[in-house]
């Protein structure tokens, strides 16, 4: 019994000084950054790191303290999102919506089910509850974007269909890219080359996925940047050409969107047989075209928030 009791204290021990290495350890509870009325302390910051490493495993090998600012600006975004969502209370969220994302969740990482996934967070000190509370706070944020910028919509319905009738007389078979991103932006006193140099470097010696968590203000960001498998149709002649240039493993040039600088890397080329149902075909092309512009005016909105927020490192 003596003995059991010296091994726990030990282990307690080991802990803390593990921990304080990261946060001054969490025995020492204090305010990290407020934002606008909200606060975010260093326990907060290590239970985000928990969860953004349990999403993108990629992140153990990165310094301590770059790990620190990816999961301070993580709660940063939700802090801001959050706090616009409160002013809107029409927003609901429907228990299909959620489970479907939490299933993505779970596949995105390889696993094959609920019970799979819970077993696999309780391993990173974080559980299911806390995932839910993060994807309804994006699932909100999407509801309020599309309230706002719905009407801004501008679905070209004769483009999509020349776009189809274009490939209608190929063979039946469709060419899918596995790709993944990093969306940035370019504040006023930054340079574009210093910054894109800068990811272009985070990449060569730490990985995409981790450039992604980094410097992606995409909802990818995440994951590591996967999007996942992108139909050629799905993309603007600009994408495509540039993903067509190069190889399985590569990334593309930085391309510049609407919604800010682009980086892909294609992880896989897969060219699949289809029957083809050319209505099915335009709904998804409609179907992907709104997302992308919400995507934009996503970025837009988040953006002007986070300018008019007071934020705060204590």
């Amino acid at each position: 019994m003596f003995r059991l009791k010296i091994y726990l204290i030990i282990v307690n021990l080991y802990s803390i000084f593990f921990f304080s290495d990261i946060l001054n350890a969490s025995s020492n509870f204090y305010i990290a950054i407020k934002v606008d009325n909200e606060i975010i302390t260093n326990v907060d910051v290590m239970n985000e790191i928990d969860y953004l490493t349990a999403l993108n495993n990629d992140l153990k090998k990165i310094d301590k303290k770059l790990l620190i600012d990816i999961a301070k600006n993580s709660l940063i975004r939700e802090k801001i999102k959050g706090n616009e969502i409160n002013k809107n209370s029409s927003l609901v969220i429907k228990n299909e919506v959620l489970e479907n994302i939490i299933i993505s969740y779970y596949k995105r990482i390889k696993l094959n089910n609920i019970d799979e996934f819970e077993n696999y967070l309780a391993k990173y000190n974080t559980n299911l509850d806390d995932v839910k509370k993060k994807i309804k706070i994006e699932i909100l944020w999407n509801q309020l974007i599309y309230s706002k910028y719905n009407n801004l919509l501008n679905i070209n319905i004769e483009e999509l269909k020349k776009k189809i009738d274009k490939n209608k007389y190929k063979n039946n078979k469709i060419t899918k890219y596995l790709l993944s991103e990093i969306l940035f932006l370019v504040e006023n006193d930054e340079s574009f080359e210093k910054k894109n140099n800068e990811i272009k470097k985070k990449i060569n010696e730490n990985g995409f996925k981790t450039a992604a968590n980094i410097y992606s203000i995409s909802n990818t960001a995440k994951f590591g940047g996967r999007i996942g498998l992108m139909n050629e149709k799905q993309l603007s002649q600009k994408i495509l050409k540039e993903i067509q240039s190069i190889n399985e493993g590569e990334i593309t040039n930085t391309i510049d969107v609407p919604s800010g600088f682009l980086i892909l890397k294609l992880e896989d080329i897969i060219i699949e047989k289809f029957e083809k149902d050319l209505e099915k075909e335009l709904e998804n092309l409609i179907r992907f075209e709104t997302d992308r512009q919400l995507n934009q005016f996503s970025v837009i909105y988040f953006n002007k928030l986070k300018l008019n927020s007071k934020i705060n490192y204590e």
